[in-house]
């Protein structure tokens, strides 16, 4: 059986064929890499049409990245597909508490939704982060709780849970943030 088994070649014929399914979304050089990666991710071509972004979202990643900063996310496979040795170099950890014991015990006694409870637990630990939501609208609502009520100042929110943007509650999110 011939395939490519080199690692470096196998992410460059991937790239490759996502480029077709970005290549007429108008996007900067930053956001072509950001999509690129998202949709190598998902393994979903679709996904392209379906992110949004802020202006200067990637700017904002990139430097806070390059400042060191910590990427909080609320579930493990969003923590399983960061490149931890790459964040480290940088100065930056990935943090996911939704499977601890202790955030167990707290959305049980608080009656809410685990990833609530580890995103609340991160606290003004957000400050300056990145916070990666993957697929808890929970983790999300929180965060921006956070943000309004308590004050945190992340540098970026991720938000890539495909329901999420396919159910338009992104849109809805962004729009009530607005007012």
């Amino acid at each position: 059986m011939d395939f490519i088994k080199n690692p470096r070649a196998i992410e460059e014929k991937s790239m490759d064929l996502i480029d077709p399914f970005v290549s007429d979304i108008d996007l900067t050089s930053e956001e072509i890499t950001v999509y690129s990666r998202m949709i190598h991710a998902s393994g979903d071509v679709d996904y392209g049409h379906l992110i949004a972004t802020s202006k200067g979202a990637g700017a904002a990643g990139i430097d806070a990245l390059a400042k060191g900063c910590n990427i909080y996310t609320d579930v493990n496979m969003v923590k399983a597909g960061i490149n931890k040795n790459a964040l480290s170099v940088l100065g930056g950890e990935v943090f996911c508490r939704v499977s601890d014991p202790e955030i167990a015990k707290i959305a049980k006694e608080k009656n809410i939704a685990r990833s609530m409870a580890a995103m609340n637990s991160f606290g003004a630990d957000l400050n300056g982060s990145i916070i990666g939501v993957g697929n808890a609208p929970t983790a999300l609502y929180e965060a921006i709780r956070m943000v309004e009520e308590d004050g945190i100042k992340p540098a970026l929110m991720d938000l890539s849970a495909r329901r999420i943007l396919r159910n338009n509650l992104l849109e809805k999110l962004l729009v009530h943030l607005l007012q």
